[in-house]
């Protein structure tokens, strides 16, 4: 391993989050174009550099973003929550429960912890007012939901973690990877509940089942469609990503979405930071840089610190940049060659470490979770400078406390789960 090429290509990394964080544009693109720079000056060739783009995990993203942006678009997913929340009725005090495990719900069978996270969020803000209960701590129990269903294998998450990790020899954790993540959700919602006294919500609930409407053709459809999917994707094992477009190709032939509106709702941007980064780290990797970083780490590590200390930085880093664009393309890879250094430290225990504690930083006004808390509140009511501050240094303290309790979870070994996923 050349250092000096090693370390040059880690500063690239820097440099490329750092413009993309300061700059506010998206580095996936400038991610790709650094590769080829950083890939062409240490002698790799055009194929070698784009070979860090992960096509087949692309088609994958691109076919459940597009049928989950179907469903959102025609109205399923936006009725479904409210006729949920209205089973509940005067039960309010559930209210804060149910924010949790529909958005998990949501955001397990396939939409993400972003678009489950917008959805749900704006809905638990409005949903707030109208009961005339905490929005910040309502809010919060939806996008901590969202965050803790987006691993399953059904997910962004949960397939991102698969491509990254098969290149690497490592499968079958799918299952571990979701329910650790889904724990450290848990855990954080539980402190946030008794923080803001959740069991004390009294309010009248609005929303009621007889003045919903029932769902109509095209819904029930896209239901349907959701459902074989799951069934198909999990019992049979079919591919996520291609199955995801049959559904979508008999949706849109049975005339049940928008296409064209369906087709905006994907998140280009993010798929694209998210593969773009990925040429970036191959290139990095390629020459050294992630096998420094497993050196130097290794070098204050011992097998019963490789996880907490993994957590650790892997919430820093998701506080500046994103999690599935960024960490777990930078960490993953790393977590595997401190594997081949610790025979006793276990690459699923790691990575689960790395994703929960980085989604658990991501409720940071820093990062999308807590700008979606923050813009949802100011749209549904008027705020003052002064109480976005207030709101920023909140949610800020909150993405700290919440790495901080991740990184005891896995100094604990509570993401090991007593092996038994794995």
């Amino acid at each position: 391993m050349n250092t000096t090429t090693a370390i040059v290509s880690l500063g690239v990394l820097v440099l490329v989050v750092a413009a993309g964080f300061i700059k506010k544009v998206n580095i996936g693109f400038l991610a790709i174009g650094a590769a080829f720079i950083l890939g062409t000056w240490g002698g790799l060739t055009a194929k070698n550099i784009t070979s860090g783009f992960s096509s087949s995990m692309f088609v994958t993203l691109v076919g459940v973003t597009f049928l989950f942006g179907m469903a959102s678009q025609n109205g399923t997913l936006d009725l479904f929550s409210k006729k949920i929340v209205a089973l509940v009725g005067q039960r309010t005090y559930l209210i804060p429960i149910l924010m949790f495990v529909l958005s998990a719900f949501i955001s397990a069978i396939g939409p993400g912890h972003i678009a489950a996270g917008i959805l749900m969020t704006t809905f638990a803000v409005y949903l707030a007012f109208e009961l005339d209960i905490n929005p910040m701590a309502t809010a919060l129990y939806a996008k901590l939901g969202a965050n803790a269903g987006c691993a399953s294998t059904l997910s962004m998450t949960g397939i991102l973690a698969k491509n990254l990790s098969e290149p690497l020899g490592y499968s079958g954790f799918g299952l571990h990877l979701f329910l650790t993540t889904l724990l450290s959700g848990f855990v954080f919602t539980c402190i946030i509940y008794i923080m803001y006294k959740g069991y004390k919500v009294k309010a009248d609930n609005p929303l009621k089942l007889s003045d919903l409407p029932k769902f109509n053709r095209e819904q029930r459809l896209t239901m349907v469609a959701i459902i074989v999917m799951v069934i198909f994707c999990i019992g049979f094992k079919f591919d996520t990503g291609l199955f995801a477009f049959i559904a979508a190709s008999v949706l849109i032939f049975l005339g049940c979405a928008d296409e064209k509106k369906a087709i905006k709702a994907i998140p280009w941007g993010t798929l694209m930071m998210i593969c773009g980064v990925g040429v970036l780290v191959n290139v990095i990797d390629k020459l050294g840089g992630i096998q420094l970083i497993s050196n130097t780490l290794s070098t204050f590590m011992t097998a019963k610190t490789a996880s907490p200390i993994m957590a650790a930085t892997s919430g820093i880093l998701s506080w500046v940049s994103s999690t599935t664009a960024v960490t777990m393309p930078t960490l993953y890879p790393i977590s595997a060659e401190i594997c081949q250094k610790f025979a006793d430290v276990s690459y699923v225990e790691l990575i689960s470490a790395i994703t929960a504690t980085s989604f658990a930083a991501a409720v940071s006004p820093l990062s999308t979770g807590g700008a979606i808390i923050m813009s949802s509140y100011s749209a549904a009511k008027e705020t003052t400078t002064e109480e976005m501050n207030k709101m920023f240094r909140t949610l800020f303290l909150l993405s700290v406390l919440n790495v901080l309790v991740n990184v005891v979870m896995a100094a604990l070994g509570v993401f090991n789960l007593g092996h038994l996923f794995y």
